[in-house]
């Protein structure tokens, strides 16, 4: 349910976002934002499951910004944008991924995907001396 839930938000968000960069900005239709930000879910499992259950917040907004150039790239490319193609995906992309930092916390609290800092403490490493030896030499000295 709770993934219902996250799903729900994301998809929301990403179309109103994208609405206002590529809808209002660049005048592509409100059908054409629907499809790109329905494919655009399928980075919500391997960018906010899989990833940031496994790093941090950091790697998953840069995994999430690389997915959703390529996505939202690719798709312009689709759907015959005719205007410039990598200045629209890269300003939409920024924008979702201001919006990527805030819901990676929440989905890290809703998960409880946080992970606490282990503190280890310092240990006292010794260096063990020994004597080197070598077979070769040591039966050369026996003949002196």
């Amino acid at each position: 349910m709770a993934h219902i839930k996250l799903l729900s938000i994301k998809y929301a968000a990403t179309l109103i976002l994208l609405y206002l960069v590529l809808g209002i900005a660049y005048g592509i239709s409100i059908s054409q934002i629907i499809f790109v930000s329905l494919i655009s879910l399928l980075i919500y499992y391997v960018g906010d499951i899989i990833i940031l259950g496994r790093t941090n917040n950091f790697i998953a907004t840069m995994f999430d910004l690389v997915a959703n150039f390529v996505l939202i790239f690719s798709m312009l490319g689709l759907i015959k944008f005719g205007g410039d193609q990598l200045t629209a995906a890269f300003i939409s992309t920024i924008v979702l991924s201001f919006y990527e930092i805030f819901f990676h916390f929440y989905v890290a609290d809703e998960l409880n995907l946080r992970q606490d800092h282990i503190f280890t403490s310092s240990y006292d490493y010794l260096t063990e001396f020994s004597s080197e030896f070598d077979p070769i030499f040591d039966d050369i000295d026996d003949f002196f």
